[in-house]
Order: C-alpha cells, then sequence, then structure tokens
C-alpha cells in the first residue's frame, strides 16, 4: 500500500498559491498579440514552439506533489473552458491565479460565505457580459478569427472564408497541407454533437482524437449490451480489416470490449453516444443512416440482434472523432432522399404549428446542408507547423463560440468594466446589511478582473508604471474602451475590431470562479510519499 503525505491549512495553501502561480507564470507569457512562443520538449527530447496556452500547461509537472495537484487541478478547468466554448484555457488560468493570489484565507472569517459571495459576484458578471454582447457582422468574423490566430490576418482570412461558405453550422476542421501552402477545402459532410465514449478509444493521443479514413459506419438507436449481438458486423470488420464508427448507447462491458479489441485487434472500432433525446434522438439517428448509406437498427421498428447484418453498414471517407464531437467526410450515398428530406424539413420550419419545434428542424437541417471546410495548414518546417496548427485550432473554436453567442470587447476589456460595476453594485446601501465575508468574495472578483488586461501589457514589455497609467485610462471610459496592444493605444474595441467571443468570455469566468473556490475551501492535502 502507498504510504501517504498529510499537509494542512496554511502550509497547504502555500503550496496550492505556488503551484497555480508557476502555472500561470509559464501559460499567461502566451497571452495577448505581443505574447511570447514556449519551446516545449517532447518525451523524446525534440521541441516544439507553440503560443498555445493549454499546449504549453499539458507539458507542465511540478516536482512538488501538492503544487503539482494544484495546477493539475487549474489546468483541468481551464480545458473544460476549451471543451465548452473552444478557447480561453490561457485567460481562464490567469483570472484562477489573480483569484488565489487576492485572497488572504487569514482575513477570511467565514470561508463559506466568502465562497457564496465569489458565486453570486459571478452570477452578476455573466448577465452584464450577456448584456455587453453584440451580433457578430461579417467584418466582426474576420476580426475575431485573426485575433484568436495571435493577430495573424492571412489564418483569419481562410477561417473566415471557411465560415462563411459553411455558415455559422457547418464543420471547419484542420490538417497539415502537403506544401507550404495554406488553403480552405470544401466537402460534403455532418456532424454528431457527441464526441468519443472512452479516451481509451483515441487513435492519436496528441490530440486525444480517433481519425478512420474509409471506415464503416453502425448507427444504432437500440442498446448494445455486449459484443455477441453484433458478432456478423464485427467479424465483417475483421474479415475485411475496415475500422468501424458505432453509434449507439453501450454497456461498459461492450465499450471495454472495443477497446480490448483496439489494442489487440484487427481492426479500429470507435463507440460515440447519439445526440438529443426521445423521439428528436431518433430522428438525428435517421438522417444520420441517410447520410452514410447505412440501414438505421432499431428494435422498436423491427430490427432484431438475432439477424443483424452487414447490410446495416454504411460508409464514410473520413471520420474525426474527438472528445466533443464527431466529424463526418461523406458524400451522400442518395442524394435523391436527402433533397427529399431537406425539402420536407423546409416546409415543416415554414408551418407555423411547427414553431416549439423550430430549433431542433434548424439543427436537423444544418447537419444535412452545412458541410465541411478544412483548413490546411502549409508550413516550411515540423517545428513550424505543429505552432501554426495549434494557432489555428483556437482561431477556429473562438469563431464558433462567438458566430453562437456574439463577442464583447476584446483584451480584458469588458472584465475590467464589469469590475468596476461590482464594487459599485456592493456599496449600494441596499446591500450594507451584507455580512464581511460575503462582501470579501464580491470584492475578490472585483479584484481579479483587470487580470486580462494587465497579463496582456505585461507581455508587451511595458513598465508597471505605465500600465498602471493604461489601465486607470481604459477604466475610466465607458465600456467599449480598452487597450490595442499592437498601436498601443486606448480605442473603442468594438470599432477597431478587438473582440472576444462572448461564449468563451462567461466560461472562462465561470470555471476560474469554480475552481478557485475549490481550492480556496482546501484545508488538506492527501499526496503519495515519494522515494
Amino acid at each position: 500500500m502507498i504510504e501517504k503525505q498529510l499537509t494542512f491549512k496554511d502550509d497547504a495553501w502555500i503550496k496550492i498559491k505556488s503551484g497555480v502561480a508557476k502555472l500561470n507564470r509559464a501559460v499567461g507569457t502566451t497571452l495577448g498579440p505581443n505574447g511570447k512562443t514556449v519551446i516545449l520538449e517532447d518525451a523524446h527530447g525534440r521541441p516544439h514552439v507553440t503560443k498555445d496556452g493549454i499546449t504549453v500547461a499539458e507539458s507542465i509537472t511540478l516536482s512538488d506533489p501538492i503544487e503539482n495537484l494544484a495546477m493539475n487541478t487549474v489546468r483541468q478547468a481551464s480545458k473544460k473552458t476549451a471543451l465548452r466554448a473552444g478557447d480561453g484555457t490561457t485567460s481562464s488560468i490567469v483570472l484562477s491565479n489573480a483569484i488565489i493570489s487576492l485572497t488572504n484565507r487569514s482575513e477570511i472569517a467565514n470561508i463559506h460565505r466568502f465562497k457564496n459571495g465569489m458565486y453570486d459576484a459571478k452570477e452578476y458578471v455573466v448577465k452584464a457580459l450577456k448584456k455587453m454582447s453584440k451580433k457578430l457582422s461579417k467584418t466582426d468574423l474576420l476580426a475575431v478569427a485573426s485575433i484568436s490566430a495571435n493577430n495573424d490576418k492571412k489564418i483569419g482570412k481562410l477561417i473566415s472564408e471557411a465560415y462563411e461558405k459553411v455558415g455559422k453550422d457547418g464543420v471547419v476542421a484542420v490538417e497539415e497541407s502537403y506544401n507550404e501552402q495554406s488553403y480552405v477545402t470544401i466537402k460534403e459532410g455532418t456532424k454528431i454533437d457527441r464526441g468519443w465514449a472512452s479516451h481509451h478509444l483515441v487513435t492519436d493521443i496528441n490530440k486525444r482524437e480517433f481519425v478512420a479514413q474509409s471506415p464503416l459506419i453502425f448507427v444504432c438507436s437500440s442498446e448494445i449490451q455486449s459484443a455477441q449481438q453484433i458478432l456478423p458486423i464485427l467479424q465483417y470488420c475483421a474479415e475485411n480489416s475496415k475500422s468501424i464508427i458505432i453509434v449507439a448507447d453501450t454497456s461498459d462491458e461492450f465499450l471495454a470490449t472495443m477497446i480490448l479489441n483496439n489494442n489487440k485487434g484487427r481492426f479500429k472500432a470507435c463507440v460515440v453516444k447519439p445526440a438529443g433525446i426521445g423521439y428528436k434522438r431518433d430522428e438525428l439517428l435517421q438522417d444520420l443512416a441517410s447520410m452514410t448509406g447505412s440501414r438505421l437498427f432499431s428494435e422498436a421498428q423491427g430490427s432484431d440482434f438475432g439477424q443483424i447484418t452487414p447490410e446495416y453498414l454504411g460508409s464514410a471517407d473520413k471520420v474525426v472523432v474527438s472528445e466533443g464531437e464527431t466529424v463526418l467526410f461523406v458524400e451522400p450515398k442518395d442524394q435523391k432522399i436527402i433533397s427529399e428530406l431537406k425539402q420536407h424539413l423546409e416546409e415543416k420550419i415554414a408551418d407555423e404549428k411547427e414553431a416549439d419545434n423550430e430549433w431542433h428542424l434548424r439543427d436537423r437541417l444544418s447537419k444535412l446542408t452545412g458541410g465541411v471546410a478544412t483548413v490546411h495548414v502549409g508550413a516550411s518546417t515540423e517545428v513550424e507547423m505543429k505552432e501554426k496548427i495549434d494557432r489555428v485550432d483556437d482561431a477556429i473554436s473562438a469563431t464558433r463560440a462567438a458566430m453562437k453567442m456574439g463577442v464583447v470587447p476584446g483584451g480584458g476589456t469588458a472584465l475590467l468594466h464589469i469590475g468596476r460595476g461590482i464594487k459599485s453594485y456592493v456599496e449600494q446601501e441596499k446591500h450594507q446589511d451584507w455580512d464581511d465575508s460575503y462582501k470579501k468574495g464580491w470584492y475578490c472578483l472585483c479584484a481579479s478582473t483587470p487580470s486580462l488586461l494587465t497579463t496582456i501589457l505585461s507581455n508587451t514589455d511595458m513598465k508597471e508604471k505605465a500600465f498602471e497609467v493604461v489601465t486607470k485610462q481604459v477604466g475610466a471610459g465607458d465600456f467599449k474602451k480598452g487597450y490595442n496592444a499592437v498601436t498601443n493605444e486606448v480605442v473603442d474595441m468594438f470599432k477597431e475590431k478587438i473582440l472576444d467571443p462572448t461564449a468563451v468570455t462567461i466560461n472562462v469566468v465561470e470555471n476560474a470562479v469554480s475552481v478557485s473556490c475549490e481550492l480556496i475551501t482546501t484545508d488538506c492535502v492527501i499526496t503519495n510519499v515519494r522515494a
């Protein structure tokens, strides 16, 4: 049995703050247009140059076990930000560090009331961000894509072009180019709003993706309990050395069998849980079956596991399954069926009686019509290629988030201005009866809101006194005023197109507050004793 080391109260808290601060120092240097690159050494001693915050964070392991646990906790929260909104990992780490570093636990009488105050302040910030948000225009689309690619307008233009072609509900993917040129291609395809059922199924460990060329597709609305139920299909895959994507609810036993098969078998399999619930789930599965040329297996419609054959299988040109979604590059096998289905959905959307169901109908239509755009990234060297792909990935994710929920002033401006509002709100006469610990929770988040702007300023190598002046200048104006780190001017951020996706900023705040409060209320850390 492994011996454990117990660390309590202030001793633990000092190490927690130190671990988060070290993560912030490494990741924070990449933030903003003047952010610096970081050189990572992989397991084989090869270099990887990047400005991608989560790539930097993933590479870090600290020697002190408590510092490492704290760092890991914040890193996992920042990854949730990327998973939900597609970007914002660096900002999430910077804000988390600001909250934790500004918290003096010895001055807080009731830590749980402090936590309650922080959570209520978070709700105030989220409401303010939604109120501040504006819809994305065509020129905003290019700006968001460029900023998220570290102000690379060429990459921004490619991503903007890709989304203009496939629409806001379409899919944009990234691949390496076969030459030094970067370009966009459009193919027919669709997506499932669910990813792999287990990370043990992935074929690309670095990207955490299952990638398959010309895989077979099995779409099933019934739960698969064991491999024996679909044995004829699995045998067909093995005999023909074909990968398979199984879109179905499955038991843990079946999932474990597929993981074991991937490690030892003659073919690769990936399990993807279906999206949606009830009849909407069944309709999405039927649409997917129509796109891939497969037959939907449904016991409710008379299908029988005892009579299953390879005739139920469809196919795709390529499938990429990540943690959050599945992208299928597939040309519909029967264009007539798809055309009729599109027409049927358009008619139902136009029917006022279907108003309550409109979102679902539009979601189905988008998956049939959106297509898949691929940004092919070209570079001179492998090191440059990796760095460029990191930036393109970030930019695609941020652009997608902006198209869904709109944008707010970028460069940390939105949170800085909302922070001023928090202070005024707390000091209102009607809140005079709030207890001290609860107020301190509000004030702590308020004091943390300038951290994104100050980190961007510090990355410009500006002297500390100078960026204190800039912070005051920005805070003194209306909420549109912010700092342009490229021109070193205080400008109207909307006019200058320096924008952040609203969804990303909201997720940054929510995840930073959540993980910070968990660490702040920690009084004991239990670690393994190192040899």
